[in-house]
């Protein structure tokens, strides 16, 4: 009886809940909403059926206490990671699709050593668990990701995409997912460097910056064009509507950039 009860209550107060999200903050935080509250109405039916248990900490007994470390920390960090200047990004950037910093002329073995971090950095950042939820929960975060999907909604139509309207909320979730992981990653910038040094307009970040950057696109691309195909009713022969996943990440990332470091890590 219980699970028959809790399940309809979770979720009418989601769908309640994501009528307010709606009207108050829009679209992008609607769908974090009801992703989460059609998540619990199930993880709650589960529990009561029986297929998994909650464990608590009996009273009294103090044992040491799981704290989740740096993650950055296990990985084998380059020799060197040069610091590189890093401007407001262009759609332009990527449609080469050449190898991160080939202007630069990095040794072989340093340019191998850059990839192999961010391809450390990369696992870490797509495999973080419920990453939208946790960005819009955070007031510092989500307004940069708004800003990132909306610049690239704008770039979008300005290229002569025609996007759908009843589509418009799939496309806004996958561009969404990429502004949060490039977020995340100038997050773990200003964790390891602290406040972003500016000159003029451009940051001063790290060469394995760029090299995730691309290492990202490239594991995500696959994983997020359905759900950004299925917003776009007319593609412009003249333009890659893939290049808006990677506009939106590097976008993300240097709008954070402006940001104070994470109080999350302050500790």
């Amino acid at each position: 009886m219980s699970r028959l009860i809790r399940r309809p209550v979770i979720l009418g107060a989601t769908l309640a809940l994501s009528l307010l999200t709606l009207l108050s903050f829009g679209i992008l935080a609607t769908i974090v909403v009801l992703a989460a509250g059609v998540t619990a109405a199930v993880l709650v039916g589960r529990h009561q059926a029986g297929l998994f248990k909650i464990r608590t900490r009996p009273r009294g007994r103090r044992g040491p206490i799981w704290r989740p470390t740096v993650q950055h920390q296990e990985l084998p960090k380059p020799t060197e990671d040069p610091v590189i200047a890093f401007g407001e990004p262009v759609v332009e950037l990527f449609e080469s699709r050449t190898p991160p910093l080939a202007h630069l002329q990095l040794r072989a073995g340093l340019r191998s050593q850059l990839d192999g971090f961010a391809l450390g950095r990369t696992k870490r950042i797509i495999d973080a668990p419920d990453l939208l939820a946790h960005a819009a929960a955070d007031a510092e975060s989500w307004p940069h990701v708004e800003a990132a999907v909306q610049k690239t909604l704008a770039l979008a139509r300005a290229r002569g995409v025609e996007i759908i309207p009843d589509g418009q909320a799939r496309l806004s979730q996958a561009l969404a997912l990429s502004a949060v992981q490039g977020v995340l990653l100038a997050e773990w910038r200003q964790l390891e460097d602290g406040k972003t040094v500016w000159e003029g307009t451009n940051a001063q970040i790290r060469a394995s910056d760029a090299f995730t950057i691309q290492r990202i696109t490239e594991a995500m691309e696959r994983r997020q064009l359905p759900d950004l195909f299925g917003g776009i009713a007319r593609r412009p022969a003249n333009f890659d509507v893939r290049l808006l996943l990677p506009y939106t990440l590097a976008t993300a990332f240097y709008l954070r950039l402006h940001g104070n470091p994470p109080r999350a890590f302050a500790a």
